[in-house]
């Protein structure tokens, strides 16, 4: 019986795992994508939510309105890969500087789809004239914690409490200068 041994990637391989992708600004065919990509998220990263993440979190026609909101000078960006498949987004308040969603579906984790679309939201900021960006996640979202901070957002003591269907959520604000 022949068996299989896993071996860590080296920094080569990793970059050999990225794929291609493209930025552009989300369309209102994408909303349906943009909502299968934030439940895969959801249900993978943020089990520190218990049994929400089992069911999608919101009805379909909240992502048909969130591309509707987001004209300029807001921003709603899709990662789409090389088949035109949405495999990540993001969501940029440029009047306010805040970068309030960036999910990635997770069998493209740890492939550079994040970071091209923090860079995409932090150009979109840029010129909209801001000079800085903030943003919000849960303290307990160690993955996307790592990932900010990796592009050079500090922590800046300011954490915003709510509750979102009986849990009680604690976001540190995360800032930016661009």
């Amino acid at each position: 019986m022949r068996t299989r041994r896993r071996v860590a990637q080296t920094g080569a391989e990793k970059t050999a795992a990225r794929i291609r992708i493209s930025i552009r600004g989300a369309v209102a065919g994408d909303a349906q994508k943009i909502g299968a990509v934030f439940d895969a998220a959801v249900r993978e990263q943020w089990t520190y939510l218990g049994e929400l993440v089992r069911q999608p979190m919101f009805p379909l026609e909240e992502w048909d309105k969130l591309v509707a909101d987001h004209t300029p000078p807001n921003a709603l960006l899709v990662a789409a890969d090389e088949l035109g498949e949405v495999v990540g987004f993001t969501a940029v308040r440029s009047k306010e500087g805040e970068m309030f969603l960036l999910f990635v579906h997770p069998r493209y984790a740890g492939r550079g789809v994040g970071r091209a679309l923090l860079a995409a939201a932090h150009g979109v900021l840029r010129a909209a004239g801001r000079r800085s960006a903030f943003l919000y996640t849960h303290e307990q979202n160690e993955r996307a914690l790592a990932v900010y901070e990796a592009a050079g957002y500090r922590r800046d003591g300011f954490v915003r409490e709510s509750d979102f269907r009986g849990v009680h959520l604690r976001e540190p604000r995360l800032v930016k200068r661009l």
